[in-house]
């Protein structure tokens, strides 16, 4: 029985007939996978494609593997997330893929922004290392504050 990303499709079986044995990940399914994890309407939770013991960063969440904390953290903040791949590259140990995430920041203000993620894959093709980078000023342009000073307004 075929289980983990196997099931999924998202690995090819490894060759046969003389061929070294190895398996490798399908890049492109790899990202219609992600892209089912991406966002509200999401079909599969982003821990689905991260191993045991796979680690989460961006600019605001230190580096951390409770990955089911950083989608609860992420839906809370942005209740209707939508995240756009627009573009994506990788091989079978990890890749890079450009997004345009927008959502409504506290249930109020409509935020936008622009990213990229750099993940490392193991031979099952789960995450081991996912590292997202953004830019916090353009957030904070459009919200017509620091994220501090958001944060603190929030919470009083």
């Amino acid at each position: 029985m075929r289980s983990g990303c196997h099931a999924a499709g998202l690995l090819q079986d490894p060759p046969r007939c003389g061929w070294e044995a190895r398996v490798v990940v399908d890049w492109e399914d790899w990202t219609k996978r992600l892209k089912l994890a991406l966002g509200a309407d999401a079909t599969v939770r982003l821990r689905e494609l991260f191993a045991s013991g796979g680690v989460f960063s961006d600019p605001v969440t230190a580096q951390t593997t409770d990955i089911a904390s950083v989608e609860d953290i992420t839906d809370a903040s942005f209740p209707d997330w939508r995240q756009e791949v627009t573009a994506s590259h990788g091989d079978r140990t990890g890749g890079a893929f450009e997004w345009i995430g927008s959502g409504t920041l506290g249930g109020g203000m409509r935020i936008e922004m622009h990213g990229c993620t750099m993940v490392e894959l193991d031979a099952d093709g789960l995450v081991t290392r996912w590292r997202d980078y953004f830019d916090l000023k353009e957030i904070e342009k459009q919200m017509g504050s620091t994220i501090e000073d958001f944060s603190a307004d929030a919470g009083a």
